[in-house]
């Protein structure tokens, strides 16, 4: 055998070892502590309405994985980054998010779960409104989580009307006490949480849900992965998902 044949063998032996290595790996999921989404049970358990599925998908497919708690905009910019094969747990997807990620099948479907306003008592549209007109009343103020979506139904209300967007980095509960201190007039946030929320937080009395005519069913939530994530593992998962 020659030199160049032992270096060549060497060498490609080597780059299996490695591809291996890497693929034993666990797959890191993100996630973060949004209840019922995603939260920690009384025996700090993580379960929820998309944790549940996720992880009884990958034990049926076999695949290696772990729990990373991480805030949403930063799960975003890990899964953009692609430095490393990584899945954010429970994404909307829309144009912009598949440029740069890979994504599952649905892993749940909020049918039972439609977004609605959760509103200062002072912001009280009409009735007969429907979404589009609500969000084009002239000075209101939407706060919107930094790159937050809210589906296609939702995003193309917002990109179409004149509503005031207030950007911040905050969570949700947060939010909503934003909302009790006037920093805008709404957020969209699925029915259930904005009743925990007006119950819960301080002031919570001073807020109230409006639901436009016409809002659409809360809509599929998938894993968004990085490109270093194998297709391979991507179609096991979703076969796994259909058991």
């Amino acid at each position: 055998m020659t030199l160049r044949r032992i270096f060549s063998t060497a060498f490609f032996s080597f780059i299996g070892i490695t591809n291996a290595a890497i693929a034993a790996e666990p797959l890191k999921l993100l996630y973060e502590i949004r209840d019922p989404i995603s939260y920690r049970d009384s025996r700090g358990k993580i379960t929820g309405l998309v944790i549940t599925p996720t992880a009884q998908a990958m034990q049926h497919a076999g695949i290696s994985y772990v729990w990373v708690e991480t805030p949403f905009k930063r799960q975003l910019s890990v899964v953009e980054a692609n430095d490393e094969a990584v899945c954010a747990v429970g994404m909307f997807k829309n144009k912009d998010r598949q440029k740069y990620a890979k994504f599952s099948q649905a892993i749940f479907h909020d049918t039972d779960r439609p977004s609605v306003m959760l509103a200062h008592r002072d912001f009280q549209p009409e009735k007969s409104m429907d979404l589009l007109r609500t969000l084009s009343i002239p000075g209101i103020r939407m706060l919107k989580k930094d790159a937050a979506s809210y589906g296609s139904v939702i995003d193309d209300a917002i990109e179409r009307s004149r509503v005031v967007v207030v950007n911040t980095t905050a969570e949700s509960l947060n939010m909503a006490k934003m909302l009790v201190a006037r920093r805008a007039d709404f957020i969209f946030v699925p029915e259930d949480e904005a009743l925990n929320m007006i119950k819960t937080i301080p002031g919570g009395e001073q807020l109230h849900i409006f639901k436009p005519l016409g809002m659409p069913q809360g809509p599929e939530r998938f894993l968004m992965c990085s490109l270093q994530v194998p297709d391979e593992l991507i179609q096991r998962f979703n076969k796994a998902l259909t058991k």
